[in-house]
């Protein structure tokens, strides 16, 4: 069976306008945006929370209704926590970010290590990027805030580029395509 997508000229347009509306949001207020974001994930996990405890209350399999049951009170105090408290939850995984890229750079800093116990030539470059990604996991982890706001900076640029691109796409689009 063969589908053929289309879109429309003005659907394209309209894309384009919306991720660009968006990423100026994300450029211009990172930190509301970045909450924003948190919190409304917070309250999808409040709902889907809702919906897997009623799940449970009318199923009459008891090893599906008692997961249901479980899922659905993790989700729901989950949920409750990132409505009522998002910043402590973006500092959080943003401390797990660099405690990550501190690691990673550290076992890197161990290959590298082995790369010039063998000799290879290539230990040099090696060792710089292990200690490149060390620097910056060491950076996130004492300053998760300030690279929190970059990368919903970064985010926003990178939508108003899609935006624009997508405009660009629907103003260049062929007429048989037009709304």
């Amino acid at each position: 069976m063969d589908q053929k997508f289309t879109s429309t000229r003005l659907g394209t347009i309209v894309s384009g306008v919306a991720l660009a509306a968006m990423g100026i949001i994300l450029f211009t207020n990172p930190q509301s945006a970045m909450l924003t974001i948190t919190v409304m994930l917070g309250w999808v996990l409040v709902v889907m929370g809702i919906v897997s405890l009623a799940s449970a209350l009318t199923r009459w399999s008891v090893i599906l209704s008692t997961a249901d049951l479980y899922a659905g009170i993790v989700e729901l105090l989950f949920g409750i926590l990132l409505v009522n408290i998002p910043g402590f939850f973006v500092t959080w995984i943003f401390i797990l970010l660099g405690i990550f890229i501190l690691v990673s750079g550290l076992n890197s800093l161990y290959g590298a290590n082995a790369l010039q116990a063998l000799g290879l030539p290539s230990a040099g470059t090696a060792k710089v990027g292990a200690i490149l990604a060390i620097v910056l996991g060491v950076l996130v982890l004492f300053s998760p805030g300030l690279f929190a706001d970059t990368t919903m900076v970064i985010c926003g640029i990178a939508l108003v580029y899609s935006g624009i691109v997508r405009i660009v796409d629907g103003v260049r689009m062929p007429s048989e395509h037009r709304a």
